[in-house]
């Protein structure tokens, strides 16, 4: 990623005010703005709703802290999609190599921290079938800005038939719509604008 770092003390900064200041920027499909650009990390604000279905793998740590609402990160463990909730003022690490998908409803908003990727170090954008499971496209790229960066890459999977269409069951993977809510009854479950269960 292509930053200048900081190299002076900076005053401390309202995020409540921040975001304020910065809302009509926080748009669909991944709703992200930096923060802070500095020479070891970055720190992005992620307002919701956003509108993704894809799983991002890097070989760092990533750092969520959810400063307003609910969300739901899903990560691929054994396999198999695993859910966790992560409520209003709570911290969630992933460590290296886990693929995530941050589920953010709308009026969330999230603080998420993470390490420079040095020149050279590959991280990956992947979907998963939503009807078999398999995985169905996983791009490795050096990443330079990885608000733009995600959300080119993922505007250019949907609108190509040929990407997005599962190799083993053929699914065409769809741009999704946004989060709409999070419900977490007896199952975590994400429900989309349009869903008829809405």
């Amino acid at each position: 990623m292509a930053t200048s770092a900081t190299t002076t003390v900076q005053k401390p900064i309202n995020i409540h005010k921040w975001v304020q200041d910065h809302i009509d920027e926080f748009s669909p499909p991944v709703g992200n703005k930096y923060l802070y650009e500095g020479q070891d990390f970055f720190v992005m604000v992620i307002g919701g709703p956003n509108a993704r279905n894809d799983f991002h793998k890097t070989a760092s740590e990533e750092y969520f802290f959810q400063l307003k609402g609910d969300i739901c990160v899903q990560t691929i463990e054994d396999g198999k999609v695993v859910s966790h909730l992560i409520r209003e003022g709570e911290s969630f690490f992933i460590p290296p190599n886990v693929p995530h998908a941050p589920q953010r409803p709308p009026d969330t908003i999230g603080v998420v921290v993470e390490r420079n990727r040095p020149e050279g170090e590959t991280e990956h954008q992947q979907f998963y079938c939503p009807s078999c499971h398999a995985l169905a496209w996983d791009e490795e790229f050096d990443c330079t800005d990885i608000v733009e960066h995600f959300r080119d890459s993922m505007e250019a999977f949907w609108a190509d038939p040929v990407r997005s269409t599962c190799t083993h069951c053929n699914t065409r993977i769809a741009k999704p719509a946004p989060v709409l809510r999070i419900e977490d009854a007896d199952e975590v479950r994400i429900i989309r604008d349009g869903d008829e269960s809405a």
